[in-house]
């Protein structure tokens, strides 16, 4: 009965080159005569549609042998009907040669469309979020990132800027501020979900394909392409407190057939807005003491009115009286201080919308001209803390006569601070609560412009594009504060005689505006690029089967322009660094490809890339893969290639500085008595790009099994392993300030406050004044070792005509992560803690009966060490303690309520789970992503499709 069910569908998808179906490719395949006339059927079809013919053929003989349920390179919604005039050849990431079956020497997960409205998400970022393979870099609700307003993703627990984005195959224009002043990558907020018909994401290197960047592997997007009619999606979801609103539609028109009208024309319009999240709606949030916990004490002590410190003597603070919140002594630092509980926006508001066109014409049978343009606009607004002054700022108070130092507690007999006296150097801490918190405006705009062409140049599959991409950014923070204005107004403050005084509860307004100020900073990120790319799937035959072949080359010109505000330059503007960063180069490649069947079940991959950077020279690029199928249901795959990272412009042209957050100071903390999250100090970080830097190197290495032992069972475990060395480090500030006293130079790179006798005296062992500035320099100096398993295993339950059980589950786990970013030494485990877990799992469990389905996923973090990094000196207090695993479930259900209208609705995390707080020096803070933090959201879209 199979072969009686294979036959009769090869025989019902053959076809004539003028339409009619007929057995023409049922004798091919079993080796029989092809009459004359069918043979120049055959010949006289475009090249490219004979081999979706074949492609179409094997698809439907898999489906009837029951092997449909290994995924292949298309879905069956792409699986041309017999009817069907439209046979586009469908090319996987990872190779230049179109295939007809997916599982190859590599492996690649393709994320359609349908799973795409299933998983519930709003943005690509919380699709791919959700995806074990997948690390976030930025998520866009970061305060203290250098890259505001962006969001980035990883593989393999590498950073982002190792991962290549791509686009329909082709790259994007970085976003124009680096994170962290150094390291670029694709904001994938300029990709709206509502575009996007698939993803496939290749987890292997990649640059004798695609070049720099694949270190990590490749995540391509592909949009839409000769479609008919329009669509309109729609998507509400909200935290079930109420705050944190996401509201999307769109819009997606498609006129004209490629094989009927000769063009096509696909238009796209989406609109996104959120609103922030509020820490006050939430029970982990609301109350801004984190010690119970086991973190800090988080509530502000500047506001209300604040507090003072007598530097001169090192004696514990005091609240400036009037405190209209709790005076509390900090269980940190033992000071006196008024406590407030503020309210705090734990994300940003966005606003953004975007238009996309595809237009396609065919010339003839063969050649068509296409042309796709993109413009995305978003408005990210982020608040921060009140505005305030200098923390270094220490006043000479100069015998003040300020009736406020008289009127602070303390044992003295005139009732005045401990130990004052006229003369003494006090350190203010105080908000400036007159105003509203600095505020941050980031206005990205995208541009996008590709033209070509693609047809067929004698047996050779073509095709040449020009491609034009911009970002460009501006940043505008408002209330920032002038440091010399304000210390100036401080400081007549302290003296009455004028300035701000801040022992009075209100300042008026003539008295702030002058010290604040509006900054603004400017960044634009180009990407020119043209290339040319020939494949011919079929150029001669080897061992009876057809030998494939592409080869392309390639010439593109990236630029960043960075430039700040010159007042941040300055180092004017309190609590604010500056980058800016201004280069280019040029890049000019060639690279080829083959496939070649080595035996009947035994194919294999052979690449080669050249690329010339215009600064820094050459990187040659091989890559060897090989695929078997010793029977029908294994597929055994290994592959082996080096890739490489090219310096980001910014790691060798920028000038940055700024903060380094989380810095544990123990040879200071110590003496202090100061231990876990007390112990974290944020001091200046200086930063100088580098011109002389190296590419970075890898080497790759990759084994998969692929098993499908029974209708309706298919697993795959694939191992990885990435060597990777050079890589661009800055030193670690975490690093140079452990080793302080134990590295030579390493001391001259720590900036400290001057020594404080008076409190040396009463802390026995101190002998550092307070950390006030690292600097760090960029270096070729790490390496990485990296080793994993992916493990995918998907079952499907026939119910006997009451629909179907789906199970899959999904694992990534890390069996080695070894790394160091210091010369000389070997690298070091970082596995098992917050920054790399051993594993993160997924495991979906469906029931889907005609066109309904519900779903109830568990995504599952490991339990790690309480630390950032193993290697970091840790507080004696905290050693070996963990952090509990973490899984969150998500309910969706899914229906096709009519022929034309999809809805679904959703609820993540939704038995509302816990957070779970890191209390380190290094992270003080929940270590969920936002969504799972404030607990169950629901979510509703739907999707509807006019006739």
């Amino acid at each position: 009965m199979v072969i009686i069910g294979v036959l009769f569908v090869i025989r019902t998808y053959a076809v004539r080159a003028d339409g009619s179906w007929k057995p023409l490719l049922y004798r091919r395949l079993i080796r029989l005569p092809v009459t004359k006339h069918e043979a120049k059927s055959i010949i006289s079809l475009p090249r490219w549609r004979l081999s979706q013919m074949k492609k179409t053929v094997l698809a439907s003989t898999l489906a009837a042998i029951g092997l449909i349920h290994l995924p292949l390179a298309f879905g069956a919604d792409q699986i041309p009907s017999p009817t069907s005039d439209s046979l586009e050849r469908i090319t996987i990431t990872g190779s230049n040669i179109s295939r007809i079956n997916k599982e190859g020497p590599t492996a690649v997960e393709i994320i359609k469309r349908d799973e795409i409205e299933k998983s519930g998400a709003s943005t690509v970022l919380e699709l791919l979020s959700k995806l074990p393979s997948v690390s976030i870099g930025l998520t866009g609700n970061s305060n203290t990132s250098f890259a505001q307003g962006a969001a980035s993703v990883g593989l393999r627990g590498l950073d982002p800027k190792y991962t290549l984005i791509l686009l329909n195959g082709r790259r994007l224009a970085n976003y124009g501020f680096a994170d962290g002043a150094e390291n670029t990558f694709v904001d994938l907020n300029n990709l709206p979900l509502a575009a996007i018909e698939s993803v496939e994401i290749l987890r292997d290197g990649a640059s004798a394909i695609y070049g720099s960047d694949a270190i990590a592997g490749v995540i391509n997007f592909k949009t839409k392409r000769n479609y008919q009619g329009v669509e309109t999606t729609a998507n509400v979801g909200t935290n079930q407190k109420g705050d944190g609103t996401t509201e999307s539609a769109s819009v997606t028109a498609g006129w004209g057939s490629l094989e009927k009208d000769g063009q096509n024309l696909l238009l796209t319009v989406d609109v996104f807005h959120s609103d922030p999240l509020k820490s006050n709606k939430h029970d982990a949030t609301s109350n801004r003491d984190f010690r119970r916990f086991g973190g800090s004490d988080n509530r502000s002590v500047d506001r209300y009115l604040g507090s003072v410190t007598d530097f001169s003597t090192g004696e514990p603070g005091f609240p400036i009286p009037g405190c209209r919140g709790s005076v509390e002594v900090s269980s940190g630092t033992n000071d006196n201080r008024c406590f407030n509980n503020q309210q705090v926006l734990l994300s940003p508001k966005i606003l953004r919308g975007g238009i996309s066109a595809i237009f396609t014409k065919r010339l003839n049978g063969q050649d068509e001209l296409f042309a796709e343009v993109g413009f995305n606009h978003s408005e990210t607004t982020v608040q921060y803390g009140l505005a305030g002054f200098d923390p270094s700022f220490i006043g000479n108070t100069d015998g003040s006569t300020n009736p406020g130092l008289a009127n602070l507690p303390g044992p003295s007999a005139d009732g005045s601070l401990q130990g004052f006296t006229p003369g003494d150097q006090l350190r203010i801490y105080r908000g400036i609560y007159e105003v509203a918190p600095t505020q941050n405006k980031i206005t990205s705009d995208t541009a996008r412009v590709v033209a070509g062409w693609r047809g067929v140049i004698g047996k050779w599959d073509s095709e040449g594009a020009v491609s034009l991409n911009q970002n460009r950014l501006k940043d505008v923070a408002s209330n920032s504060v002038l440091k010399d204005v304000s210390s100036a107004s401080l400081q007549s403050g302290l003296l009455g005689n004028g300035g701000y005084d801040p022992f009075a509860y209100w300042n008026p307004s003539s008295v702030i505006n002058p010290m604040l100020t509006t900054t603004e900073r400017v960044a634009v990120s180009r990407l020119e690029t043209v290339d040319w790319k020939m494949s011919a799937p079929e150029l001669f035959n080897f061992n009876g089967a057809p030998v494939g072949f592409a080869w392309g080359a390639q010439a593109s010109h990236e630029s960043i322009s960075d430039q700040p505000d010159a007042k941040n330059v300055a180092g004017n503007i309190v609590n604010a660094g500056a980058t800016a960063s201004t280069a280019s180069r040029s890049l000019y490649s060639l690279y080829g490809e083959f496939n070649v069947p080595l035996m009947k079940t035994v194919e294999m991959q052979l690449a080669l890339r050249g690329d010339h950077y215009s600064d820094f020279g050459n990187s040659f690029n091989p890559k060897i893969a090989v695929a078997w199928r010793p029977t029908k249901e294994i597929l055994l795959r290994g592959s082996a290639t080096t890739s490489f990272k090219a310096p980001t412009l910014p790691e060798i042209s920028s000038t940055t500085s700024g903060y380094a957050n989380g810095i544990a100071d123990w040879a200071r903390c110590g003496p202090l008595g100061y231990t876990g999250a007390n112990c974290s100090y944020s001091p200046k970080q200086y930063v100088a790009g580098n011109p002389d830097l190296k590419a970075e190197k890898a080497n790759n290495f990759s084994l998969g099994m692929v098993l499908q032992p029974m209708k309706g069972l298919s697993a795959s475990i694939d191992w990885y392993a990435i060597k990777q060395r050079n890589t661009i480090q800055l030193l670690d500030p975490q690093y140079i300030v452990d080793n302080e006293d134990i590295i030579p130079g390493y001391a001259a790179l720590v900036g400290r406050d001057p020594r404080n006798p008076a409190l040396e005296a009463r802390h026995p062992g101190l002998n550092k004044g307070r950390i006030n500035s690292i600097t760090t320099p960029y270096i070729n100096v790490g390496k990485t070792d990296i080793q994993g398993l992916d493990i995918d295993i998907s079952y499907e339950l026939p119910l006997a005509g009451w629909g179907k059980l789906k199970f899959r589950e999904v694992n990534n786990y890390t069996l080695l992560y070894k790394q160091s970013i210091t010369p000389g030494t070997a690298p070091a485990s970082r596995l098992d803690s917050l920054n790399h877990p051993r594993w993160n799992n997924s495991f979906r469990t469906a029931y889907e009966y005609a066109d309904m389905e519900v779903a109830l996923t568990a995504r599952t973090q490991a339990s790690t060490l309480n630390i950032d990094d193993p290697t970091h000196t840790q507080d004696p207090a905290i050693t070996n303690a963990r952090i509990p695993s973490f899984t969150a479930w998500d309910l969706n259900l899914n229906a096709k309520v009519s022929k034309n209208l999809t809805v679904n609705f959703g609820v993540n995390n939704l038995f509302d789970k816990a957070p779970i707080y890191a209390n380190t020096a290094y992270k003080d803070d929940f270590v969920q992503n936002q969504n799972d933090l404030v607990g169950r959201y629901i979510y509703a879209n739907m999707r509807y499709q006019f006739q």
